[in-house]
């Protein structure tokens, strides 16, 4: 029942951001300067565990259809890890959302769910993040804000991306679940 709650909470204030900020919640970037950014898609991949091909194709038609964007690529590899490609690329922000999303989509019952879903971006592609390291972003353990992401480097530096902030800050504690790297393997 909680879970319900909390995904209707989280579903509420995407929806209301969009309905109240139209175009300019298209425009947003957290953790990121202001400047739009276009991560090539070749620089990027998100994946998944946790979800069913069909589940998936509706949470992207849903997450598309808010930010104005085209429906990635999605295809099922090897333990039902699915990988989420966007072969013209991305926005920078759209990479933190899209990540947030695999966690708390819209209209689905969380409560019998285990999600693990993060990104691995290529070096030079987040900004504040050093240009020659590649990066894991994903909803850390234990996630009780529901509106950020954490990065974590190569060097094992760790970052919170606030979707209300402008850049990323480092931290000390990454809470990156273990089973993470094992998507990207």
């Amino acid at each position: 029942m909680v879970s319900v709650i909390l995904a209707i909470l989280v579903g509420g204030l995407f929806l209301g951001g969009v309905v109240m900020a139209g175009d300019a919640l298209k425009r947003h970037s957290p953790a990121r300067d202001l400047d739009v950014r276009l991560v090539e898609g070749d620089q990027f991949t998100l994946r998944v565990r946790g979800w069913a091909g069909y589940e998936l194709r509706t949470i992207f038609a849903d997450f598309a259809a808010m930010y104005d964007i085209e429906e990635p690529r999605i295809v099922e590899g090897p333990g039902r890890i699915f990988s989420i490609d966007w072969p013209s690329g991305l926005e920078e922000a759209h990479i933190l959302f899209a990540v947030n999303y695999l966690h708390y989509p819209r209209d689905f019952d969380l409560d019998s769910r285990s999600i693990l879903g993060a990104a691995r971006v290529w070096p030079g592609n987040l900004t504040g993040i050093a240009d020659n390291q590649s990066a894991f972003v994903f909803v850390p353990e234990n996630d009780t804000h529901f509106d950020r992401v954490h990065v974590i480097d190569e060097s094992g530096q760790a970052y919170l991306g606030d979707f209300g902030s402008t850049a990323f800050v480092q931290i000390d504690d990454a809470r990156m679940p273990r089973e993470v790297k094992k998507l990207f393997t």
